[in-house]
């Protein structure tokens, strides 16, 4: 019942913390997914609905269009490490290492369309 009430109050959070964020970004787009680790689940962000859920194969790469926002939500239930790299239409790219337990992400708006890779799950970050 625990880890129930947990999940419930940190989804809760997350769906709290996209609407603030949709009610300061004016037209735009709002993708909601989420990363465990064996899933990827991708929710309607308005009826917070499952819209697909799909067995992680490797890396996951996502596609970011130029009005739309990603909330990344790494769930890996586990003190872990996630890669995540974010390459720009122009070639630009930036490669960050996010804790990937229970902690939630955005990319930026205003910048162009991107790709994010999202990377396997590690116990350790690489320095």
């Amino acid at each position: 019942m625990k880890n129930s009430v947990q999940t419930f109050l940190s989804i809760a959070l997350v769906f709290f913390a996209l609407m603030l964020t949709a009610l300061t970004i004016k037209a735009q787009d709002t993708t909601c997914v989420m990363i465990t680790l064996d899933e990827v689940i991708t929710f309607n962000y308005q009826t917070s609905k499952i819209i697909e859920r799909e067995p992680i194969e490797g890396i996951t790469t996502l596609r970011v269009e130029e009005d739309e926002v990603l909330c990344l939500h790494l769930r890996d239930k586990k003190r872990r490490f996630r890669d995540v790299t974010t390459t720009w239409d122009d070639g630009d790219h930036r490669h960050d290492t996010f804790e990937s337990k229970d902690d939630v992400y955005f990319t930026p708006h205003g910048f162009g369309a991107m790709w994010v890779e999202i990377g396997r799950s590690k116990r350790r970050k690489n320095k």
